[in-house]
């Protein structure tokens, strides 16, 4: 069974979101902190629900777009798509108090998602649009193969520790992940068919102590080619093969699942109204 990785999805019981001092645990576990303006592409979302917010991640493709995880926008609860005005899409700085916050427009989840499998794991957020600058900026989707033993750098805002108590930081956080062997992979998700298919996933052996956690779904993991950085795949969820079930993150025989972006383009350009060819350029 996989683990999503978003706090909304494990009801933490906290009435609102909390984020730690500077200075305290690292987020992302085993990561360590960006730059303010290191990935002006990455954006965080909060989520109005009932008595709390919740949170999640993810990317600006457009002035005007957002991409994330299915189940980011998703109410399990009503098995319903969140209203646009539940939704923040704060973004301009890795660090949460230097952040503007817009509110989205217009939420398009993935036709053939499925909540409980978590498949078409993938969501778009239409917001109003913003002027580019070097602080506030797009980034496009990678086309090429992602081969076992691939290294991305994934980020968020989400949990540095797995415990329930932990605090959520207040800047950005990054860690490199290594994709695992289709036959590790399969032992957790039988259906699994290469890191080219829907799902990439990452093997937590392969970068001990590293591992995406709850409160980074929807996030952005990214690759870098010819010097220049694409976005490969979202932060969608994990599973200890030791221990189905636990939500526990960067455990040794932990997996984490991550949505291939590129794997929906189709999606992506019809939802958006622009070129695949487009969305893969510079």
């Amino acid at each position: 069974m996989k683990g999503i990785k978003s706090v909304a999805a494990l009801m933490l019981g906290i009435s609102s979101i909390a984020y730690g001092e500077a200075g305290l645990v690292e987020r992302i576990i085993g990561g360590t902190a960006t730059e303010e303006h290191e990935y002006p592409f990455a954006v965080r979302l909060t989520i109005s629900s009932g008595n709390e917010d919740l949170l999640c991640g993810g990317t600006l493709l457009k002035n005007d777009m957002v991409v994330t995880a299915a189940h980011c926008m998703v109410d399990t609860t009503y098995n319903n798509v969140y209203q646009p005005n539940q939704v923040a899409i704060c973004y301009g700085s890795s660090s949460v108090m230097k952040q503007s916050c817009t509110t989205a427009r217009n939420i398009t989840v993935h036709p053939s998602y499925d909540p409980i499998t978590l498949t078409n794991d993938i969501a778009l957020v239409q917001i109003s649009a913003l002027t580019l600058t070097s602080n506030v900026n797009t980034i496009p989707i990678y086309a090429g193969d992602l081969p076992e033993g691939t290294k991305l750098t994934t980020m968020g805002w989400g949990k540095t520790q797995s415990n329930s108590s932990a605090s959520l930081p207040s800047t950005l956080m990054s860690v490199e992940i290594e994709i695992g062997s289709k036959k590790t992979c399969q032992e957790a998700l039988p259906s699994y068919r290469s890191s080219d298919g829907p799902e990439v996933c990452s093997v937590n052996a392969l970068t001990p102590g590293k591992d995406s956690c709850q409160g980074d779904s929807g996030s952005p993991s990214i690759i870098t080619s010819d010097g220049k950085p694409y976005l490969a795949a979202l932060t969608s969820s994990g599973v200890d093969l030791a221990n189905p079930g636990a939500a526990d993150c960067a455990t040794e025989s932990g997996l984490a699942f991550y949505t291939h972006v590129y794997y929906f383009i189709d999606f992506i350009a019809k939802a958006t109204g622009t070129p695949a060819s487009t969305l893969t350029s510079d």
